[in-house]
């Protein structure tokens, strides 16, 4: 958004361009007319007046519609971006009312447009692909990210979030420099639900002059640290050393974060003054991702800024005087030299210097030894530190251009006495009349020249470093326990190798041509939002666990503006309208308001939740996870929809909109073409005693099979013919055999059944075998893969859970491996992959990986289904039924001291 504001005085108004239609214009403006007791008078199309009864208008607000515009952002999107223009008028004495009415309407306005993110997205294909879905690293984190707010700085925060930190648990702090969309950037993380403030860096390096911000700011991020810790959530800081050079690393802080990633050399300065680290850092500054790639980019950055800067001046042949020789600096040299100018170099490090000296550059100890011998018209500071001294100014060149791409450079200008001699020249720096009669320009403000209202390092150019920066952070969150505390490079660049980010890279930007189909590595173009489904509006979210979020976020993306109701989660998001009591305390102007209500708490919670849920509206339309209800209260579930049957009601069962079961379907009629399935085996386990130890998700009532069972007949629906299918729902649970493995406080923890079910072709049937566990992940038979995208080892911890489906029919086994993948080896695969083999006498015939999001989908079709012109149909229960009965069963043949719950049955 571009933006005039000229100052708070009687008369002045302002102008915003942006994509705000008339009704957010008006709907502005009528809030904070009300908010003063002010009339809202609309005077024709595009005017309308804010009145006081008294004085008549007080702000006058107009608009109109503009030609499509040149994008706000690096890229481009198609087709191009509307445009309004809005001018904000007060009349005298109301320039406080304006102010507050320009902050409404560009909290509007600046945020950056869903098709903007997508297209900061798209461009940055590596950081999307370590980003598709919440990873388990970062489950109980916190975030506090500290850099320019530039789009692929925002990039990787939102990737962040995708990864898994709440909205609600993320700070961003902007470094202070004046980058060209930092307003904007600023707006995007409010309206995500973001903190965002400044911490400026020359307060960071100069606290005693920037007492009062620095106060403020550092309340805030007490705040939040306490806020963090008190959740039970752990904080790690992304930054250049500015918080942790501000004590939140040391031993005996009052707060202290917990873990951190140091960004850029001039942080770790920072940190070593700071003293000893109490807290394990990884040092992005100096990993290989930057080194080899991220300061070739920053380095283009800089040559292109300063041209920029310079559109009529002459550099080719001209002389340069280059202050630093390190990682920015020796790449800086060779492009200007590339593009003809003569390079001097000074640094007071003389391995450094030899450096420069064998590069063929001529080379000086100080800056006073360079100025006596030549007469640069530019001086380019690069080293971070005093580069000219107070001692050096009268030996500059009178017209002298200085650019400065570290803060401290010419810290002896912008810091001393001369800076109140200087004149500013808007867009391009300030002007400076020295003591000794010479004039001196400095390009910018004083600090890095190349953000100076700019964005100029490409997202693209800037995507392999920020994907690195997300793989080093998952490693590290894993378990910060493994990295001691202090400053560590090699741990960063084990993690980034590891995850294949090399490979990806050099795929994606390098290869000397095209592979023959898309690589799997790199995401193809994100697809278009699905169409807003007709009618949908707002929607409650009941329960904000894992399945509820994901609920919220689907259903957002479907049209749908959410509103969530959990009265026991303490991660409400602040970006959408949350209620934390229980449904039936709505008022009935909210409900009644409700399209879709999705039922996420507990299954406990269940049909209390929906009889409150059709009290509000008998005629809701009601989305529920799996499963509807307890076994005991199917009958009273079924009763409650023969009340109310104008109720829509659709019980969400994921795997059986799985694409991954179809594929696999096909794949054994293809190569098993006339053989009968003989065997059917699914395993799906998972680790859930840390759960159990903290009091979450704990069935008592069905044991292992109220977590994963009914899946795991979704799965098995998905393959069985539909008789064979019948059968099994109809067999007596009492005459198949069961393998127990029972537990004192959550019934039944581990088990096995097995049954034998009529299959034509085949006189001895088909074999099924069920087995979920609780106590820990249990891998079945797979073989390892080819070492090769989209296969990666380290990619995240171990997996806590397998979902395996194996089927047996002729010479061929098959298998199924649903996500989480890990694969002998190590070798894993990213969220919502899924692997798909083939054996046939020790031999692998084929080895596929699908991509399908089950939830997804499912939500979807339920969403469709639930808004179509049929009523959809009443709840499948045939499988929560046979679930019960089991339970029964197994409750039957418990020893006396493991039985629990069993004088009340449990089936309907």
């Amino acid at each position: 958004m571009s933006m005039t504001v000229l100052p708070a005085a009687e008369g002045d108004w302002a102008v915003l361009r942006g994509p705000v239609g008339s009704d957010e214009v008006i709907a502005a403006a009528t809030a904070v007319a009300g908010r003063h007791q002010l009339q809202c008078d609309q005077a024709g199309p595009g005017t309308i007046h804010l009145t006081s009864p008294d004085s008549g208008p007080v702000v006058t607000v107009r608009w109109k519609t503009l030609p499509p515009q040149a994008p706000r952002t690096l890229g481009f999107q198609l087709p191009a971006p509307a445009a309004v223009d809005i001018l904000v008028d007060p009349a005298p004495g109301a320039g406080r009312l304006a102010a507050e009415l320009h902050d409404a309407l560009s909290a509007r306005a600046l945020p950056y447009t869903d098709s903007e993110l997508d297209g900061i997205r798209a461009a940055m294909p590596l950081l999307e692909r370590y980003s598709t879905a919440p990873q388990q690293a970062f489950d109980g984190w916190a975030l506090l990210f500290r850099d320019h707010y530039l789009e692929h700085s925002t990039g990787f925060v939102l990737a962040m979030e995708r990864a898994g930190i709440p909205a609600e648990w993320i700070f961003t702090l902007d470094k202070g420099d004046h980058t060209w969309n930092r307003q904007r950037v600023h707006a995007t993380f409010l309206a995500r639900g973001y903190r965002s403030d400044v911490l400026d860096n020359s307060a960071v390096n100069d606290p005693a002059s920037h007492r009062t911000g620095l106060a403020r700011v550092q309340a805030e991020v007490d705040a939040f640290l306490d806020a963090a810790h008190a959740a039970g959530r752990r904080v790690l800081v992304v930054d250049d050393g500015g918080l942790l050079a501000r004590g939140y690393g040391a031993a005996g802080a009052p707060r202290r974060v917990d873990a951190a990633l140091e960004l850029t050399v001039s942080g770790i300065k920072r940190i070593a003054a700071a003293g000893p680290l109490a807290i394990p850092v990884l040092n992005l500054a100096r990993s290989q991702v930057k080194t080899r790639l991220g300061y070739r980019e920053i380095a283009d950055s800089c040559l292109r800024r300063l041209r920029a800067l310079l559109p009529d001046r002459k550099m080719i042949g001209r002389q340069v005087l280059l202050l630093g020789y390190g990682t920015l600096g020796s790449r800086l040299a060779a492009q200007l030299r590339a593009l003809g100018c003569r390079v001097d170099v000074v640094d007071t490090d003389l391995p450094a210097l030899i450096d420069a000296a064998e590069d063929g550059f001529t080379t000086y100890r100080t800056a006073a030894d360079a100025l006596a011998s030549t007469t640069p018209f530019l001086v380019i500071g690069t080293s971070g530190e005093l580069a000219l001294t107070p001692d050096d100014l009268p030996h500059l060149p009178d017209g002298a251009l200085l650019a400065p791409f570290a803060t401290r450079d010419f810290s002896a200008l912008t810091e001393g006495p001369h800076r109140a001699r200087a004149t500013d020249i808007p867009g391009v720096g300030m002007r400076f009349d020295l003591p000794d009669g010479q004039a001196v320009t400095l390009l910018g403000n004083g600090r890095s020249m190349n953000l100076f209202e700019a964005d100029s390092i490409p997202n693209q150019g800037y995507d392999a470093y920020r994907a690195g920066t997300l793989i080093a952070a998952a490693a590290l969150c894993t378990d910060p326990g493994r990295v001691p505390p202090g400053l560590h490079t090699a741990p960063a660049d084990t993690a980034i190798a590891a995850a294949g980010l090399w490979e990806a890279y050099y795929d994606l930007y390098a290869a000397p041509r095209p592979a023959p189909h898309q690589p799997t590595t790199v995401p193809a173009p994100r697809p278009a939002k699905p169409a807003a489904i007709t009618g949908l509006r707002r929607a409650a979210v009941v329960g904000y666990g894992v399945a509820g979020r994901l609920h919220t976020a689907i259903l957002t993306d479907l049209g749908a503006t959410p509103a969530v109701i959990d009265p026991k989660h303490q991660d409400l998001p602040a970006a959408v309208r949350t209620f934390p009591h229980e449904v039936g305390e709505l008022s009935p102007a909210v409900a009644a308001g409700i399209d879709l209500w999705s039922i996420c708490c507990p299954t406990a919670e269940h049909l209390p939740v929906l009889r409150a849920v059709l009290a509000h509206n008998p005629a809701a339309r009601v989305l529920m996870e799996k499963p509807a209800c307890r076994g005991h209260e199917i009958d009273a579930f079924t009763r409650l929809l023969a009340e109310h049957p104008g109720a829509r009601i659709v019980v969400n069962d994921q795997y059986r909109h799985s694409t991954t079961l179809p594929a696999f379907a096909d794949l054994i009629a293809t190569l098993e073409p006339d053989a009968p399935i003989e065997k059917v085996s699914v395993l799906f386990t998972k680790d859930r005693r840390p759960d159990s130890a903290s009091g979450r998700f704990i069935d008592r009532d069905y044991g292992v099979l109220g977590y994963e069972w009914l899946h795991m007949l979704a799965v098995v629906r998905g393959i069985l013919p539909p008789p064979t299918w019948e059968n099994y729902l109809a067999s007596d649970p009492a005459t198949t055999t069961t393998e127990p493995a029972y537990d004192p406080r959550l019934f039944v923890a581990a088990l096995t059944e097995r049954t034998r079910l009529p299959q034509p072709g085949t006189a001895a049937g088909l074999q099924l075998e069920l087995t979920s566990s609780i106590l820990g992940p249990g891998q079945a038979d797979d073989t390892a893969p080819a070492p090769r995208p989209p296969w990666r080892q380290g990619l995240r911890a171990a997996d806590d859970r397998y979902r395996h489906l194996t089927v047996h029919a002729g010479r061929t086994r098959f298998t199924l491996h649903l996500e989480p993948v890990t694969a002998p080896g190590g070798w894993q695969l990213e969220r919502n992959h899924h692997r798909l083999t083939a054996v046939r006498d020790g031999a692998l015939l084929h080895d596929e990986v699908l991509t399908d999001s089950p939830l997804d989908t499912s939500v979807r079709h339920a969403a469709t289904v639930l808004f179509g012109d049929a009523p959809p149909p009443p709840p499948d229960l045939a499988p929560l039924r046979r679930i019960a009965r089991l339970a029964d069963v197994l409750r039957e043949r418990a020893p006396r001291s493991h039985r629990t719950h069993a004088e009340s049955p449990t089936s309907a």
